[in-house]
C-alpha cells in the first residue's frame, strides 16, 4: 500500500480515539446527564460508523494492494522464466557451434585442469566434468609436458602461442597436434585460457612423403648426370675387355678380362639401381614385377648388409608376381623396411639374418621382410606407423620411414602391420592388390621378327666419348661390322649426306645436338633413315629420356653395352630397315 494511504489511515484513527476520549469525558460530567447520554449515545455512533467506514475502506485497500503484489510477482516470474529459457537457447546453440568446429576446443585454469571441452577434443583425450579433474597433461606425451607448461604459463601473462606437441588419444593411439594459446580476460585479469588444437598426423606425414619425394626428384637430377658420367668410362672397359676376349689368350690374362667386364657391368647394374630408385616424384604407376623391385633394393644395400655380417635371403615367388603401382616408391618402402631390419640387427650378437619373401594369388601380393633382431615389445606394435616415433637410440633414425611406408601401402590400396614373436625377430608384411583391369592382364601381341641383316655392314656411331667410339670401332670391326664415329649431331648429318649408313646409333645426352634434336632433324630432312635408328644411353629412367624414348619407339642400347646384344640389335635394326624399303 501506498505511504499516504498508511498516513490517512492513522489520522482517522486517532480523530476516532479523539472523539470517544471526548464522548466520554463529556459523559462523566453530572450536568444533566439524561440529555447527555442521549447525545453521547449519537456521538458514539457516529464514531463508530466512521470506524466502520474506515475499516471496510481498508480492507478494500489491502485486497487492491494485493491483487496488484500477485500481478507484479507474477509478471516477474515470467521474466525470469522467460530469461533462463534465453540463457538455456544461447548455451546450447554455443555448445552446437563448439562441437560443429573441426578442431579441438578446450577451455583450462591456471593448474591446467580443463574446464570445457568441445566433442573434437574429447575424441583427442580431453573429457572434462570428471571426478578425477584431467588435466590437459593427460593428453599429451610426457616427453611435451614442459614445454606445454612453459607456453601455458607465457600465456596467463597475455601473450598469444603456438606450438606442436606429441598427442595421446582417447583410444591412445599416438600422433602430433598443433595446439594455439589464447589468454581469455576478465576485466584486467586473465583466469583461463582457451586452447585450440588441430590433429596434425596425417597432414605432417603427407608432408615428409612430399619432402621425400622432392628430395629424391632432385636427387634423381644429380644421380642422372652422375650415372652418365660414370656409365661412360664403366662402357669403354668394358668394351675394351669385350674386344680383347675375343681373341686367343692366356688363361690368366682371359681371366683378368673377364673378371674387368663382370666388373664393369656390375657397375652398370649399380647405377640402373640407383636411377631407378631416384627417378621418383611423379605418380607414374605401371605394372612392376615386384621380385625385380626386391633384387634392385637388395643390390644396392648388399655390400653394406655383408660388412656388417647381415646374411640377405630372397625367397621370391616364382610366377614372378605383377602389380599396379609406382615402381619409385616400391623400392622406396622395401628399402626403408630393409635399413629398419638392418638397424634393428645392430643390436643383436647372434646370426644376423635378413629375409625378404613374395608371394602371390589372384587378388593380392604379399611381400614379407624377416629379420632375427630382438623383436618388438607388444605395447609398441600399435605406435610403429606414427609418424616421429622411433625406439632406436637417440640419433638413430628419425622416425619417418615406417610411417612413409605406412603411407605407401595405404595410396596403393593395400596395409602393413608388422608380426613379432617373444623369442625375438620382426616380421613386416605388405599386402598389396592385384591390378584387375583387362588391359594390365592383356597377353603381350606378338609380332614375326624381321630377319637379322648378315654380311658386312656399315654402322655411324654418334657419341662426344672418343674412346667410348673406339672400343665399339674396335669390336664391331671385328664381327665384320664397318664403323665411323662423330662427336655430335651436325657432324653426323654432314656425314650422312655424303655417305650411306645401315644402321646409326646415337647417344641421347650430347653436347651441341642432343638426340631428341637429331632424330627430329632426321623425321624432317631424312624421314627414311629415322627407322636405322639407334638410341644409347646411360641414364634410361630419367624423366627427359624415358619420354623420348617412350614417344619415339626408337630401339635402344644401355651403357655399359653388352656387345653381343649390341650386335643383335644393329643386324635387327638393319634387317627392318631393309626389308621396309
Amino acid at each position: 500500500m501506498p505511504p499516504l494511504s498508511r498516513l490517512t489511515r492513522m489520522l482517522v484513527a486517532i480523530a476516532a480515539a479523539s472523539f470517544l476520549a471526548i464522548v466520554l469525558a463529556y459523559l462523566r460530567t453530572p450536568a444533566d446527564r439524561a440529555g447527555r447520554t442521549l447525545a453521547a449515545a449519537a456521538l458514539i455512533g457516529v464514531a463508530v460508523a466512521i470506524i466502520g467506514v474506515w475499516f471496510t475502506h481498508s480492507l478494500r485497500a489491502n485486497r487492491r494492494y494485493a491483487a496488484l503484489l500477485e500481478n507484479e510477482v507474477a509478471s516477474q516470474t515470467r521474466s525470469l522464466m522467460d530469461s533462463l529459457a534465453a540463457t538455456a537457447a544461447a548455451e546450447r546453440n554455443l555448445r552446437l557451434v563448439m562441437d560443429a568446429v573441426p578442431d579441438a576446443i578446450v577451455v583450462v585454469d591456471r593448474a591446467a585442469t580443463i574446464l570445457e571441452a568441445n566433442e573434437p577434443a574429447r575424441g583427442m583425450g580431453a573429457i572434462p566434468g570428471t571426478t578425477q579433474r584431467p588435466s590437459l597433461f593427460d593428453v599429451v606425451n610426457p616427453d611435451a609436458i614442459g614445454v606445454v607448461q612453459e607456453k601455458l604459463g607465457a600465456a596467463f601473462e597475455g601473450d598469444v602461442q603456438h606450438l606442436e606437441v606429441p598427442l595421446i588419444r582417447a583410444d591412445s593411439s599416438h600422433g602430433i597436434a598443433a595446439l594455439l594459446y589464447a589468454p581469455v580476460r576478465d576485466g584486467s585479469k586473465i583466469t583461463r585460457v582457451l586452447i585450440l588444437a588441430r590433429d596434425v598426423t596425417d597432414q605432417r606425414r603427407s608432408e615428409s612423403q612430399y619432402q621425400q619425394a622432392e628430395k629424391l626428384a632432385a636427387l634423381g637430377q644429380l644421380v642422372s648426370g652422375v650415372a652418365h658420367e660414370i656409365n661412360n668410362p664403366a662402357a669403354i672397359i668394358s668394351g675394351f675387355a669385350q674386344t680383347l676376349l675375343l681373341d686367343e689368350l692366356k688363361p690368366e690374362h682371359r681371366d683378368m678380362l673377364q673378371m674387368m667386364y663382370d666388373e664393369a657391368t656390375r657397375i652398370g647394374r649399380i647405377t640402373s639401381s640407383l636411377l631407378a630408385f631416384a627417378r621418383a616424384g611423379g605418380k607414374q604407376r605401371g605394372l612392376v614385377d615386384l621380385n625385380d623391385i626386391a633384387r634392385r633394393t637388395f643390390a644396392l644395400r648388399s655390400y653394406y648388409l655383408s660388412t656388417l655380417n647381415i646374411t640377405v635371403a630372397l625367397d621370391l615367388d616364382p610366377s614372378e608376381p605383377k602389380i599396379w603401382a609406382d615402381a619409385s616408391e616400391l623400392q622406396q618402402m622395401l628399402l626403408n623396411l630393409l635399413i629398419n631390419a638392418e638397424q634393428a640387427l645392430l643390436t643383436v650378437e647372434r646370426a644376423r639374418t635378413i629375409t625378404v619373401r613374395t608371394r602371390a594369388d589372384e587378388s593380392d601380393t604379399r611381400l614379407e621382410i624377416a629379420d632375427s633382431g630382438p623383436g618388438i615389445p607388444a605395447e609398441l606394435r600399435t605406435r610403429i606407423f606414427d609418424p616421429f616415433f622411433t625406439a632406436k637410440p637417440e640419433g638413430v633414425g628419425t622416425g619417418l620411414g615406417l610411417s612413409i611406408c605406412y603411407g605407401i601401402a595405404r595410396d596403393h590400396g593395400g596395409r602393413i602391420w608388422v608380426e613379432s614373436e617373444a623369442a625375438g625377430g620382426a616380421r613386416f608384411c605388405v599386402l598389396l592388390p592385384r591390378d584387375q583391369r583387362e588391359e594390365a592382364r592383356a597377353p603381350a601381341v606378338t609380332t614375326q621378327p624381321s630377319p637379322a641383316a648378315t654380311g658386312r655392314l656399315a654402322v655411324l656411331v654418334v657419341d662426344d666419348e672418343v674412346a667410348l667410339r673406339e672400343a665399339l670401332l674396335r669390336f664391331l670391326q671385328r664381327r665384320d661390322i664397318h664403323v665411323e664415329g662423330v662427336a655430335d649431331g651436325w657432324e653426323a648429318i654432314r656425314l650422312l649426306e655424303q655417305r650411306a649408313f645401315d644402321v646409326i646409333i646415337s647417344d641421347v645426352r650430347m653436347p651441341g645436338m642432343s638426340g631428341r634434336e637429331f632424330l627430329e632433324r632426321l623425321r624432317r630432312d631424312r624421314p627414311d633413315l629415322v627407322t636405322r635408328l639407334v638410341f644409347s644411353t646411360g641414364d634410361a629412367f630419367t624423366p627427359e629420356t624415358a619420354t623420348l624414348l617412350k614417344e619415339s619407339g626408337v630401339p635402344t642400347v644401355a651403357k655399359p653395352f653388352d656387345f653381343a646384344v649390341l650386335e643383335r640389335v644393329v643386324r635387327e635394326v638393319a634387317g627392318r630397315a631393309t626389308a621396309s624399303a
